[in-house]
């Protein structure tokens, strides 16, 4: 797997301590994004479920998914080491360690014989090269139980496309709206050129086929972030 142009770690366009609070600004509709999230698996998942959360990140994902369901457990995986510190204090601060194994690394790097009745990708696959992102999906339906849901949230469109032109000055816009400091969106902005590598949906939708997956709708639209809901074959 090409190692991502982005490293969390090292060259983050948004450091780990900041991120939970510039990602709350940067995308349109964040809250109300997590809030399907979690609509989506109660609406497949029974009481008592293994989750697995592919780009764990600091943590607040598994925590919004921890308190409104008290019988699931989840694995995150993350390759960042400053996020998953994050995370470690944010889950001892909500009391969900129990219920939570965090591991350093990619999902390709987890045993295969385990197998979970859901997984989520928040805002991961974007970062990924176009040539591995087929691969990143095929790892995460291999660790999935059959008819399992796949939730998948990433930044979509093609790239020095009219649409997505049209789409920058809006953005812009909506991060002044919500007061998001310049030198953060030039941060933003910089990450996006350089490491960040979105897909038109139907190639997004065609890639979620070729991996493994099924029924494919859209739940979440915010501006150049989209949510897709999907299911293990």
């Amino acid at each position: 797997m090409t190692e991502p142009l982005i490293d969390f770690d090292r060259n983050a366009p948004i450091s780990a301590d900041e991120y939970d609070q510039a990602a709350q600004l940067a995308l349109p509709g964040y809250q109300a994004m997590h809030t399907m999230v979690l609509a989506c698996l109660q609406a497949y998942l029974a009481e008592q479920a293994h989750l697995l959360i592919v780009g764990a990140g600091t943590g607040m994902e598994i925590v919004r998914l921890g308190q409104a369901q008290p019988q699931w457990h989840f694995h995150g995986v993350d390759p960042s080491a400053k996020m998953l510190a994050i995370s470690e204090q944010k889950l001892a601060q909500y009391q969900l360690s129990q219920r939570v194994t965090l591991t350093q690394g990619y999902t390709q790097d987890l045993p295969e014989d385990v197998r979970y009745q859901a997984a989520t990708s928040i805002l991961v696959m974007h970062f990924i090269p176009q040539a591995d992102k087929l691969q990143f999906l095929k790892s995460i339906a291999q660790r999935l139980c059959p008819s399992a849901p796949f939730v998948l949230v990433d930044v979509f469109g093609q790239k020095e496309s009219q649409e997505l032109e049209q789409l920058m000055p809006i953005i812009q816009s909506y991060w002044n709206s919500m007061g998001l400091p310049l030198d953060k969106q030039q941060q933003i902005l910089s990450g996006f050129n350089q490491g960040v590598h979105p897909l038109p949906e139907n190639t997004l939708l065609d890639l979620l086929k070729q991996a493994g997956f099924m029924k494919t709708m859209r739940f979440y639209t915010g501006l150049w972030v989209g949510g897709w809901l999907a299911f293990k074959q």
